[in-house]
Order: structure tokens, then C-alpha cells, then sequence
């Protein structure tokens, strides 16, 4: 079983943020790498994120969350503590420390990838996204988190007989490709885009900045048009409101097929780490590791194929 912060190591930290009393605390589900809560005071809402990362690597997020902020982008930007740090080190598991911040609540529900206007929401946001943080000349300190973490071969895809040698397949490709098509380097969001939107103002935001790195943003465009496979036309149109706003070359789309088969290689490389450790957190299920391994090595095995 994984560790999870008691609430009242919570409730103890927060003392390092000027917050009004009394405090209400709601804990939400979380993800895989990060236990969350809703931190209500009576002016207002914030999102507490412990996260299970090192002080730097959390940090570099909450550094690109207030950049795109201040660009009138809602992105769950760190409400400083009273001397004006973006997070505190609180104890978790015993004798481990790990990183706490208070963010910004994000009002809105999650954007229903079935409706005709998602695809161009959240293409338009993706490209602005990259936009912002090109020109702010941001480059974060967490560095390469998709290239370096993909060819250390460790001992968890070691013991998963074959899945090191494609991985290793998956890299090759997109790095012959790159060899071949210039390809746009900037700030990675890293994930899969959570997009909001607040049906009263009408605005997306955006919020989970927890794999920011330096890398290409086509894999970016690649994980989030995944989102979009149901329907070309849904693709199109969501591959169109990126290029409108974004600071790529068209002509990098052509390789989108090889940074989604990067993309499976690194969550057949993540649920391999899951599964070996028995890691639960965001989902207790004790078989959902395991098949979430074989799904996606499964994925990388065909998208290997039709790159070929």
C-alpha cells in the first residue's frame, strides 16, 4: 500500500500560508503521484497538492503554471506562503520529505472530448500554452524528463521480458525522425492536458502541472490528440487550432505517430515501475497495474508496427 499524508500533518503545514481560520479540508481522489485536497477558508477555495517528487521537479511546474497565469491563462499557479516560497518540505513516508503547495482553484467541470468544440478548445490552449512559454524564454530546471527517463533501463522493465528492447525501438524512431524533420523544443506540460471550462465565464483553464520538462512539443500535440481518435474530423480540428496558435512548423505534425509511440513506451515503462513496487495510489485496484502494463505494451507494439 502506498503512504498517504494523514490530514493533520495537512492541516499542521498549512500554518505556513496567512490563511483565514477556520479551515475546511476535503480530501479529493488522486492521482498516481500526488495526494490532493480542497482547502476551504471562508473567502475562498485553494487545492492543496503533496506531491511525491522532488522539491525541483514539482517546483519547475508551479514556475510554468505562473507564467501561463499571468498571462490570463487559469492554471492553478501556488499561492506563496507568507515568505514568499512556492512550496514547503513536510515529513511523508517517515524520514522522507516531499514538496507542499497551495494552489489556485480552477473553477469549471473537465471538457467532454465527445462535444464538437473540445478539439478547438483545447488545441487553441495547447498551442498558446507553448506559445507563452517559448516567448517568456522559460526553460525549466527539471530539464529532459522524457528521453532521460525512457533510456534508463531499469531493473522493473528489466524483468518484463522484451519491454526494454522496445522501448529502446520507440526512442530510435522518433530520434531518427528528428534527425531527419527539425523539430520545435520548448517546455513540455508532459501529460495528458486537463482542460476546465467554466460554463459561466466561458474560459478554460488549467490545472496538474506535474511532468513539466525540456522537450519536443510535438510529443505534447502527439498525447493530447489521443484524446481526439474517435473521429479524423475531431483530429483535424484539433491539430488546426494548435497550429493557429502555436509556434510549430506544420510539417512536424507528420511525425505525430512516433511521439505517441514514445508516449506508450513511457506509461508501459510507468505501470512496469507500478507494478513492481505495488504502487496504489490513484488506483487500489491490485490488478489495475498489471493490465495497465498490457495495454500499453500491447499499444506500443502496433504503433511500432505502423511506423515501420
Amino acid at each position: 500500500m502506498h503512504f498517504t499524508l494523514p490530514d493533520g500533518t495537512l492541516i499542521a503545514a498549512l500554518s505556513a500560508w496567512p490563511l483565514p481560520q477556520p479551515l475546511t479540508i476535503t480530501r479529493i481522489p488522486g492521482g498516481f503521484t500526488a495526494d490532493v485536497w480542497y482547502v476551504d477558508t471562508c473567502q475562498e477555495r485553494f487545492v492543496a497538492k503533496f506531491a511525491y517528487d522532488t522539491q525541483q521537479t514539482f517546483e519547475a511546474g508551479l514556475q510554468a503554471a505562473e507564467i501561463v497565469e499571468r498571462a490570463g491563462i487559469a492554471s492553478s499557479a501556488p499561492s506563496r506562503t507568507a515568505t514568499g516560497k512556492q512550496t514547503i518540505m513536510v515529513e511523508g513516508p517517515p524520514t522522507l520529505y516531499h514538496p507542499l503547495a497551495l494552489l489556485h482553484f480552477v473553477a469549471g467541470e473537465r471538457l467532454n472530448v465527445k462535444q464538437p468544440e473540445s478539439a478547438y478548445l483545447t488545441g487553441s490552449l495547447l498551442g498558446r500554452i507553448h506559445t507563452i512559454l517559448l516567448r517568456e524564454q522559460f526553460r525549466p530546471q527539471s530539464g529532459d524528463r522524457l528521453f532521460a527517463y525512457l533510456k534508463e533501463n531499469t531493473a522493473e522493465v528489466q524483468v518484463q521480458a522484451g519491454l526494454s528492447a522496445l522501448i529502446h525501438q520507440a526512442v530510435k524512431a522518433v530520434e531518427t525522425f528528428e534527425e531527419n524533420t527539425p523539430v520545435t523544443y520548448g517546455t513540455l506540460y508532459g501529460d495528458s492536458l486537463q482542460v476546465l471550462y467554466d460554463q459561466t465565464t466561458r474560459q478554460v483553464g488549467l490545472i496538474d502541472w506535474g511532468a513539466v520538462g525540456w522537450g519536443p512539443l510535438l510529443f505534447d500535440v502527439a498525447l493530447t490528440a489521443e484524446h481526439f481518435t474517435s473521429s479524423q474530423a475531431q483530429t483535424d480540428y484539433f491539430l488546426q487550432s494548435y497550429l493557429a496558435e502555436a509556434p510549430i512548423n506544420p510539417q512536424e505534425l507528420a511525425g505525430l505517430q512516433y511521439y505517441q509511440a514514445l508516449h506508450s513506451a513511457q506509461l508501459a515503462k510507468l505501470f512496469a515501475w507500478r507494478l513492481a513496487h505495488q504502487a496504489t495510489l490513484g488506483n487500489p485496484d491490485p490488478l489495475a497495474n498489471e493490465m495497465a502494463l498490457r495495454e500499453n505494451r500491447m499499444m506500443l507494439e502496433q504503433r511500432l508496427k505502423d511506423i515501420v
